[in-house]
């Protein structure tokens, strides 16, 4: 039996009022959402494919339908809060299927589900909350109920991938169960850590390039012309053509 906690994360809902402060802020979450969404729907389907044990195909083909209409809510919300919505490159790049069931294989693939959905169920209960205060109103109260429908089904998700694995656990595979969500969770934190770095090396990259085109390079323009040396090669010479002679004479 695998143990966990249901506590929603305090960095979350600290964070919630400054990740969520104005319309196109909320309508860009709300787009990567949308994104991150579809490629869970088109993960969960080609699972369902590809899975041969038909109660886990029924399983995964109600979970891609979910993350489908997920994806669709979360875009159509976006573009009432800001019609010019769109996601970002990166966040469109999760809109591709991944192939996790193929890649990870059945056990980590459930592994990844439960803890993915588990992470996302945290999060919407947070953001349902934060949007239900009594400060939020119009658009925001729509959020709410937006983040509480979701909830619901990644709630079910969480259930049932869950009971996958306990079932796994009870066959005597809990070793091989544990080893799986360590691995997932390895991956995962790597995968963070490599998303968190590319907007650091953006930042990063301008700071260093600004850096050596205003400090280095008049450095290295002044030293160049202190240090210049006359260029090898041919010189005009200025002769005065006085007689006959001297035209005959030119070379």
């Amino acid at each position: 039996m695998i143990t966990t906690t249901s506590d929603a994360p305090l960095l979350l809902r600290l964070a919630a009022p400054l990740a969520w402060r104005s319309d196109r802020a909320i309508a860009q979450k709300l787009m990567g959402f949308a994104a991150t969404e579809q490629g869970s729907a088109l993960d969960m389907l080609r699972a369902a494919e590809r899975e041969a044990d038909p109660r886990l195909r029924r399983l995964f083909f109600k979970h891609g339908r979910d993350e489908a209409r997920h994806a669709m809510r979360f875009r159509e919300a976006a573009r009432r809060v800001d019609p010019r919505a769109v996601a970002r490159a990166s966040e469109a790049a999760r809109a591709e299927r991944q192939d996790l069931h193929e890649r990870l294989g059945l056990m980590r693939f459930v592994a990844f589900v439960w803890l993915s959905e588990r992470r996302a169920a945290k999060q919407f209960e947070v953001l349902a909350a934060h949007f239900a205060r009594p400060a939020a109103a119009g658009s925001r109260a729509e959020l709410a109920r937006l983040f509480a429908d979701i909830v619901k089904d990644e709630r079910f998700h969480v259930s049932y991938s869950r009971a996958i694995l306990d079932a796994w656990c009870a066959d005597g595979r809990e070793r091989e169960v544990r080893r799986a969500l360590r691995a997932v969770r390895v991956h995962g934190a790597w995968s963070a850590w490599r998303r968190a770095g590319r907007p650091f090396g953006t930042v990063l990259s301008g700071l260093v390039l600004g850096v050596v085109f205003v400090a280095a390079m008049p450095l290295f323009a002044l030293v160049a012309r202190l240090t210049r040396r006359p260029a090898a090669g041919w010189e005009p010479v200025r002769t005065e053509l006085a007689s006959l002679d001297d035209l005959r004479r030119q070379f």
